[in-house]
């Protein structure tokens, strides 16, 4: 994908530095302008936040810490906001203390379930699909909101333009989340292939973003003339604080993907493993979780099942057969 270009990429980086200063994370601006191609390199983690969390423990010091990782999703202050709330109240049930750590792309939460640096992760559905077949990644527990574990990709348009389909986007700019992502990348780059496509011919610019909301913003606030999303989280902030979303409009909705999962390594201790387990899947049951589940939209945590996810497993690997035949 081309860089930016002109007074888009001026503006741009005007409109990003801001969200980055609010975010108070330091993310290299000119990594989000290379493209949306494969896993990105892991980045420095002095560049990422990690704390400490042990509300509510008893005696915090008789187990080990609870290293928990969270994708970019979501910007990191809404990140922090949420999943370590959640996280508290999760080690109250365990007697663990916990830390949380936010990173800045999925790839480098992967990397840290496969070196076990982590004991448990929040990762994308892309993403898990990816750990599962290199090295095992499973799943522990799925969440379940509006009574299912699916989601889409919505392709957004800003609300007032003469956009009315993802094919009315050709020649556009286009704003892609994680290269990793599957509703913010891996489902639009697989609808341009099933056209004949690629981002580079069809988008006049294209790049990404880190994270959906900051994709939605981007259409919002005209930086971009679309961009793939993930359902839940346009969802989330229509509900929570629609001056964005009021701003765009859903122009076209995906097949339905297995939502994404909460994972461990697969040689996680056993019993630390069912702990956990049985943590998440009654959550939902004290009183102190119902306002956080609902403020974020998850009714309750589920048994995951890995069928769920091969979807995603066929749309990836026919678009990397087709790229293989491509380059023959």
């Amino acid at each position: 994908m081309g860089r930016i270009q002109g007074i888009g990429e001026m503006k741009f980086l005007n409109w990003f530095r801001s969200v980055v200063l609010q975010a108070g994370l330091l993310i290299v601006i000119a990594g989000l302008l290379s493209g949306c191609g494969e896993e990105l390199p892991v980045v420095d983690l002095s560049q990422v936040t990690e704390s400490e969390v042990c509300h509510g423990v008893v005696n915090p010091s008789q187990y080990a810490p609870l290293r928990v990782a969270v994708g970019a999703m979501i910007s990191p202050e809404i990140t922090r906001e949420y999943y370590q709330e959640l996280i508290e109240l999760i080690v109250v049930h365990t007697g663990h203390r916990a830390v949380f750590s936010q990173r800045r792309t999925y790839s480098e939460v992967n990397q840290l379930v496969k070196r076990r640096e982590v004991d448990v992760a929040f990762v994308c559905s892309g993403p898990y699909t990816r750990g599962n077949e290199k090295f095992g990644m499973e799943l522990l527990v799925v969440p379940v909101s509006h009574g299912q574990s699916i989601y889409y990709s919505y392709i957004l348009a800003q609300r007032d333009s003469a956009v009315e389909s993802f094919a009315d986007l050709r020649d556009k700019r286009f704003a892609f989340t994680d290269p990793s992502s599957n509703t913010g990348c891996l489902v639009p780059t697989y609808m341009l292939a099933r056209m004949g496509e690629t981002p580079e011919s069809f988008f006049s610019e294209s790049f990404c973003t880190q994270s959906h909301d900051n994709s939605i913003k981007a259409v919002a606030d005209g930086l971009v003339d679309g961009a793939a999303v993930d359902s839940l989280i346009w969802e989330f902030m229509n509900s929570i604080n629609p001056v964005y979303t009021s701003r765009t409009k859903i122009i076209a909705k995906s097949l339905p993907y297995g939502i994404p999962p909460v994972v461990v390594h697969p040689d996680m201790d056993e019993n630390l493993k069912q702990q956990l387990k049985a943590a998440f899947l009654s959550i939902h049951e004290d009183p102190a979780a119902v306002p956080l589940l609902k403020r974020i939209q998850i009714d309750r945590f589920a048994e995951g099942d890995d069928v769920l996810y091969d979807s995603v497993r066929e749309m990836r690997h026919w678009l990397e057969e087709r790229d293989m035949e491509t380059k023959q």
